[in-house]
């Protein structure tokens, strides 16, 4: 079957996106059996499946109602202790699943009980997705059968999940920094359109169509009821339509067959609903003109540091650091982790704390980094799986987990481990502040209501900060700085302002005016108070106005105990059986077959089938189909595994080929990628392994007559490669001007030639200047090097010279054991950001190269031009195809000037290619 069929419905079956690992090797898994779900775990999560099944049939009763949906069959749902990132996901294919992970959530409310929120989160999705609403065709085919995926947008995906979660006063819906988001957007009149939501959006905020389809979703439900809500998707369930006017083309045509009003005006009523009035400009806060994402801010003296999530840098910023060159005020002292999100400066401001996101052999886990500031290194201490690492004593103090709680820890110089805040299902801390050599700051969240405590750490006691009102229900980003506390906060539904708490006399300083961009982060430097300023597209850093007058509250202290959860084992489980879930009919589709081989293009017909385990660490497809013109059964089968944490790829297939001659080919490969752990997330080490084998029958004259399975095998070949790659990557927030270095090697080894080669290929990028070099080539101990990347003794070859020098090479009979090539590349962009009817347009980019190759002793070079644009088609929901499509025209120059007065018009090239970016 031609891989393109494949690959369209693996762009659907891929809506069961997977987090690759989910667990560690060789887990023994165990289940808890409910009414409606199976819930799969491993024995250090017996805690939290009991929890879950306690309570999950009850939820998913009173969801089902709300959303008017139910669910066929008992739905599996894993639960791993393995990943300490918080996530979740769903998925309808190829059955109803989804995946909880047993970790933390320390930055959004999504319920009284996050682990909760999350549940409810995910089961909105397969109400949703997989709803017997969507009639006879799923029950027979799958749910990919569902129009659904075919009609509707990303944000209305998310939209209805997050509204859920948000259904009784919790969640993203309602809380004001996900609308403040979006009053920013409106403020800089950069409010998101729809298509722009559907996935495409290529800047930061990444997760926009959670925000926007979540607040957009609940506005619907409020303002015309969950009734017409529910209809709207069972229309889009059943129903396909489709215009060139996008906007009335799918979901938008069935929201307006349901509404009765046309999308795009419900839509401007919706920005309307969230604009604001006398929200201040902010312009004079700025301390410089440099955009950025700041991960975190602190201060020392009168130096304010943050996290440039950009690069991934510590910059340093202090007024007047040189004269009246505000260009000096900003230093970059060091590159750190990109996923840098947290920092600290000691109190002798000689050292700095990072906690960063790392993939550690399959699975992501938090690192805490300490570095030398004078230096500019760092030193040998580090901590794993602590998130806001702030230097304590000799040591550090953090939240750490146990499964889904929080816990508040201290690790002393000896790295012993001290519990000051055991884990509650009705607690969650996060944002701890060291005051002094006792006493800690930090955000306790009870029930969903956050409050501002202060631990003691001598009498182990811990109290409240009592406002007597609401207005610290959304606190932020505690810092001591100063000798004050100051914090983020947002009581009246607007834009976060800053707070500042003085211990000494017991008050808190409420600064309650609005500023565009909010005020996030806030710590002193030389008596003037930073701040991030969070703006549409970035990040900046801002200095308060101080003359602003605040609003002067008293404050009292209430004492708290937290108790640690009391959890005896109750129910029984049983072991897991895995076999259960091999279901080649849960998903699959007849088709036609399409061999590109064959002259008429479709040769037969067959069954596509995908199959997966619940947590999608094993997964496949197969292919059966009938050859019609060769009698012959041609079978494809492809799987990947994740129980050895790295991925394990088999592919096995058996086709007739067609050509003068015909030939039947079994082949079959098998490769395992290594991703060897750094600590870092901009250098990687990648190795695999690869085995790839086959079997010829003879070459037959077509007469689709006979049966190829009465054809004689007559040949074999086996290769081996290594795949070794260093890449040290940077991200810009530019396309196509990322820092990048990137070396590759393919040693291989044909075992029936008896012949080694290798090819090789290097890229270069830097965000400096807008030029990229490559240089590539390839070798072989014996025989003939390929120049166009075709060879029958390797099968797969990783390098080809330029095209257009392929013509002269086969003109001028050159042959050689190996050719050396590479290019040099001038480019640019123009941001576009606009829509014609269906295909979005993100750049047009032009680039001119300088592209040459050594073979057989001859130099050959040319000049190329391409011109192209990122553009993407909202197709299907969850994976939008996006696309670099470009034309390219080069001129092979010749070597001698007078050599010009013979250019022909066979030394143009003419092409075209699908992928810009490196």
């Amino acid at each position: 079957m031609n891989k393109f069929i494949i690959f369209i419905f693996l762009i659907i079956f891929e809506l069961s996106y997977s987090q690759n690992a989910v667990f560690k090797p060789f887990r023994k898994l165990y289940t808890i059996q409910t009414e409606k779900f199976e819930i799969i775990f491993p024995i250090e999560s017996r805690r939290t499946a009991e929890k879950l099944a306690k309570i999950a049939d009850g939820i998913y009763e009173e969801y089902s109602t709300i959303l008017n949906s139910k669910v066929d069959g008992k739905i599996p749902i894993t639960i791993t202790s393995d990943m300490n990132i918080f996530n979740s996901w769903a998925t309808p294919l190829p059955y109803p699943a989804m995946v909880l992970f047993d970790t933390i959530e320390t930055e959004e409310t999504l319920d009284s009980d996050n682990f909760q929120g999350t549940f409810i989160h995910e089961l909105t999705h397969l109400l949703s997705l997989a709803s017997e609403n969507a009639g006879n065709p799923t029950k027979v085919l799958g749910n990919w059968a569902s129009m659904l995926f075919f009609n509707t947008p990303i944000f209305m995906l998310e939209g209805i999940s997050v509204s859920m979660e948000s259904y009784k006063g919790f969640g993203r819906a309602n809380d004001p920094f996900v609308k403040q988001t979006l009053r920013q957007d409106i403020y800089e009149g950069k409010f998101k359109t729809p298509i722009q939501l559907s996935d495409i959006w290529s800047k930061r905020p990444s997760d926009s169509y959670y925000l926007y389809g979540g607040l957009f979703s609940k506005y619907l439900q409020e303002r015309f009821g969950i009734e017409k809500y529910n209809e709207l998707w069972n229309v889009m369930r059943k129903k396909l339509s489709f215009s060139f006017l996008i906007y009335n083309s799918g979901f938008y045509g069935a929201f307006k067959k349901v509404y009765g009003m046309n999308f795009i005006e419900v839509w401007g009523d919706f920005q309307n609903s969230l604009t604001l009035e006398n929200v201040s400009p902010s312009e004079e806060f700025r301390v410089n003109e440099k955009e950025t994402y700041i991960g975190d801010l602190h201060s020392y003296g009168d130096k304010v540091y943050y996290i440039d999530n950009n690069i991934g840098a510590l910059y340093s910023y202090k007024q007047n650091r040189n004269g009246n060159n505000e260009k000096k005020d900003l230093k970059l002292e060091f590159y750190i982790d990109r996923t840098s999100q947290s920092l600290d400066i000691s109190s002798d401001g000689k050292r700095a704390l990072f906690v960063s996101l790392t993939y550690n052999a399959g699975l992501y886990k938090y690192i805490v980094k300490e570095y030398d500031l004078e230096k500019k290194k760092r030193t040998k201490r580090k901590w794993e799986n602590i998130q806001f690492a702030r230097f304590f004593k000799n040591g550090i103090i953090g939240i750490g987990k146990d499964l889904h709680n929080a816990v508040l820890v201290y690790i002393d110089e000896n790295y012993n481990k001290e519990i000051l805040l055991e884990a509650n299902d009705n607690f969650s801390y996060s944002s701890p502040t060291v005051i002094d050599e006792n006493n800690i700051a930090l955000i306790v969240s009870e029930f969903g209501k956050r409050y501002i405590a202060i631990f003691n750490y001598q009498s182990k006691t811990l109290k409240y900060v009592e406002t007597k009102d609401d207005t610290l229900n959304y606190v932020k980003y505690l810092k001591n700085s100063n000798g004050k506390i100051l914090f983020s906060y947002n009581n009246n539904d607007r834009f976060y302002k800053l707070g500042e708490l003085d211990l000494t006399v017991n008050n808190i300083k409420l600064y309650d005016k609005d500023f565009s961009g909010g005020i996030l982060a806030p710590v002193y430097a030389e008596g003037s108070i930073y701040y991030e300023g969070k703006f549409s597209e970035h990040d900046r850093l801002m200095k308060f106005d101080k003359t602003i007058q605040p609003q002067i509250k008293n404050i009292s202290f209430v004492s708290k105990t937290i108790e640690k959860y009391n959890f005896t084992p109750e129910m029984e489980f049983g072991k897991y059986n895995q076999f259960k879930y091999i279901k080649p009919f849960a998903t699959w589709a007849p088709l036609p077959q399409i061999n590109t081989s064959f002259p008429y293009f479709i040769n037969g017909f067959g069954i596509f089938s995908y199959l997966a385990s619940p947590s999608r660490k094993n997964s496949g497809n197969l292919w059966l189909g009938l050859d019609i013109p060769s009698l012959f059964l041609q079978t494809e089968f492809s799987l990947t595994s994740y129980s050895l944490l790295y991925p394990l790829n088999f592919n096995f297939d058996s086709q007739v080929v067609y050509s003068d001659y015909n030939y039947w080919q079994l082949s079959s490969s098998i490769d395992m990628e290594f991703r060897l752990y750094t600590e870092s997330d901009k250098v990687s080490f990648y190795l695999s392994p690869i085995l790839y084998g086959a079997l010829f029958s003879e070459d037959t004259i077509p007469n689709y007559i006979s049966s190829a399975f009465k054809w004689k095998y007559d040949s074999w070949t086996f290769v081996t490669t290594l795949q070794a790659s260093f890449i040290f990557k940077t991200r810009a927030d530019k396309p196509y001007r990322d820092d990048l270095i990137r070396i590759s090697l393919y040693p291989m080894y044909s075992v029936k030639y008896n012949r080694f080669g290798l090819d090789f290929n290097s890229q270069f990028q830097t965000r400096f200047i807008p030029i990229r070099m490559s240089f590539y080539g390839a070798y072989v101990s014996s025989g003939l090097v390929s120049f166009d990347g075709t060879s029958k003794v390797f099968g797969t070859k990783y390098v080809s010279a330029p095209a257009e020098f392929y013509a002269y090479s086969r003109s001028k009979n050159l042959s050689d054991n190996y050719f050396l090539a590479g290019d040099i590349e001038l480019l640019g962009f123009v941001d576009s950001q606009f829509n014609l009817s269906h295909i979005y347009f993100d750049n047009f980019f032009a680039s001119l190269s300088y592209r040459f190759a050594y073979f057989d002793k001859d130099y050959m070079h040319s000049v190329g031009l391409k011109i192209g644009t990122k553009a993407s088609i909202p197709i299907i929901s969850y994976n939008i195809i996006t696309g670099e499509p470009f034309i390219l025209l080069a001129l092979k120059m010749p070597n001698k000037i007078e050599g010009f007065k013979k250019i022909s018009f066979n030394d143009f090239y003419f092409g075209f290619g699908l992928q810009m970016s490196w």
